[in-house]
């Protein structure tokens, strides 16, 4: 069972939230990753409608922290036959954490064709390791990856960064999903910021042992950061694809 899977219990969801979903700067102040509780949401629409993920669009209103009990409701809210659209809201208490939109299912009439490519990088083994931040520690969630760092430029807002995980995950929605929300570790300046949401595109779950996410900042705006990710498996197959708005950190 992957820890950001939650129990489910008729039409509703439970998640405790354990230490492997967590980030923060100290043991006394760790928080459930925005992206762990975006794997939560997907995870949860997939198995109550049964059908795969086509997009999710995830707002983070609150923080979760370490050991909170949390209850997740999904609701379907419109779709046709091949298709489903669902809201997901993650309750702590009576206060809603996240809020997710979503679209589910396929129709099997059109051929897959991809129109982005990977860029040409080295190979993660030839690649230096990606310092861990401020949020990590030995048992939290950065801890259970390997990250390195195959192009970075501040000055054009890209980087380029394979990851994968030290223990054992399914390459699925969920999975991608989490990963997507690395974004804000991909430029200095946007490191220890607070992301208020990530849309989310399901192009290719497969299996693959590293995912190399190509990230390019939009812009800086207003004390927002804006910009995209795609996330591609090692034999250059297109996964994913993600937009994300997060507040900068305030200067040190």
């Amino acid at each position: 069972m992957s820890f950001w899977q939650s129990e489910k219990d008729g039409d509703t969801f439970s998640y405790r939230v354990v230490q492997r979903a967590c980030v923060g700067s100290n043991e006394s102040y760790q928080f459930y990753m925005g992206g762990v509780a975006m794997a939560t949401h997907v995870d949860a629409l997939e198995r109550f409608f049964d059908k795969p993920l086509l997009w999710v669009t995830t707002q983070f209103l609150s923080h979760g922290m370490l050991d909170n009990e949390l209850t997740l409701e999904v609701t379907q809210i419109g779709g046709g036959k091949n298709v489903v659209q669902a809201e997901a809201v993650m309750w702590r208490g009576e206060e809603v954490l996240h809020r997710s939109i979503a679209a589910l299912g396929a129709r099997g009439d059109e051929t897959d064709r991809a129109f982005v490519a990977m860029p040409k990088v080295k190979m993660p083994d030839a690649c230096p390791r990606k310092p861990d931040d401020a949020m990590a520690n030995e048992d939290n969630l950065l801890a259970q990856f390997d990250r390195r760092t195959a192009f970075e430029d501040s000055d054009s807002g890209t980087e380029y960064m394979w990851i994968r995980p030290l223990i054992e995950m399914k390459i699925d929605a969920a999975y991608l999903a989490l990963v997507s929300d690395f974004f804000l570790g991909a430029h200095v300046r946007t490191r220890r910021g607070t992301s208020l949401d990530n849309t989310f595109r399901l192009i290719n779950a497969r299996q693959t042992d590293w995912i190399l996410a190509v990230t390019q900042m939009s812009s800086f705006t207003r004390g927002a950061a804006h910009g995209n990710m795609h996330l591609f498996a090692e034999d250059g197959t297109l996964l994913a694809t993600s937009s994300q708005t997060g507040m900068l950190p305030r200067p040190v």
